[in-house]
């Protein structure tokens, strides 16, 4: 995750990316801790709970023994339509998410992708605090003529920035996917 203080993405469209989802091995006590710590509590459940930093940012918390970031929310008008773009042309295999089978998820190798109606509870955020979604490669131009070969659209097509390449392509509903090629191809992801 990468904190910036300017936007790079215009509004998307029909749908936005909604929160991020973190693990912890007690719900109730993370809670406890994100409240002392400044943020605020939106929805508590049994084994989740929906909160804010105390800048906005909307986090999901889960129960897991998995720590630290688990899941991305997006929602969308059409979040069926959407997690079939995303599987088609950024993979992902199709499970079944054990906190709210009613999601859609697609799992990638170190986090998941939940997609929700943009209709229901988890959707209420009115700002749109969480700017684009981040993707490594280690061959910008294959992954880049790849895409675009399918149709993606790039409203930023490769380029050097800084001690990187990068490029922005476009999800259907608006929502940019910045592809990341890290100097000589590396890249470390957690374990």
């Amino acid at each position: 995750m990468q904190i910036q203080s300017t936007k790079v993405a215009p509004e998307p469209r029909d749908g936005r990316i909604e929160s991020i989802g973190i693990g912890f091995l007690n719900v109730s006590e993370a809670v406890t801790d994100w409240q002392s710590a400044g943020g605020s509590i939106d929805v508590i459940k049994r084994h989740t709970a929906r909160v804010l930093d105390p800048w906005g940012i909307p986090f999901e918390l889960i129960e897991s023994c998995r720590i630290g970031y688990t899941h991305i929310n997006i929602a969308a008008s059409e979040s069926e339509q959407l997690r079939n773009w995303y599987e088609s042309n950024l993979g992902g295999t199709r499970i079944t998410w054990k906190w709210d089978e009613t999601r859609l998820s697609l799992e990638y190798d170190t986090i998941l992708i939940l997609f929700t109606p943009a209709a229901s509870p988890v959707s209420s955020t009115a700002q749109r605090p969480i700017d684009h979604l981040g993707w490594y490669t280690n061959d910008l131009d294959r992954t880049f003529y790849q895409l675009s070969a399918k149709g993606v659209h790039f409203p930023v097509t490769p380029r050097v920035f800084g001690p990187v390449r990068l490029a922005f392509a476009e999800d259907p509903c608006g929502n940019w996917i910045e592809l990341l090629e890290p100097p000589n191809g590396i890249i470390s992801k957690p374990t």
